[in-house]
């Protein structure tokens, strides 16, 4: 499915459906998920930036201003970088990108 479910403890943090992005690292990589939005299949409570959907490398770095991206997949819902504080840099300049910060 798209994105990740948001079963991370929201409800016992008190902050139930308001978890738009999960940092997390794979084997050689950091990755920004987005959050899914339950019982919705494959609806993200916020894609990555449509500008970024499907550009990689050297030219996700350049539109994007991050250094060291790797990807975002081409539907947004998840998106690389080879350190965790750009996979960070990522999802915040997401959210204010999408006026979300």
């Amino acid at each position: 499915s798209s994105g990740i479910n948001a079963e991370y403890g929201e409800e016992e943090a008190g902050c139930e459906g308001s978890v738009l992005y999960v940092i997390s690292q794979s084997s050689d990589s950091h990755r920004v998920m987005a959050v899914g939005v339950r019982g919705e299949g494959f609806t993200n409570r916020l894609s990555l930036p449509e500008k970024w959907m499907g550009v990689r490398d050297d030219a996700l770095s350049e539109i994007s201003g991050i250094p060291q991206c790797v990807f975002v997949h081409a539907n947004g819902f998840i998106g690389g970088n080879k350190t965790e504080e750009g996979a960070l840099a990522m999802a915040v300049k997401s959210l204010d990108m999408q006026g979300q910060a």
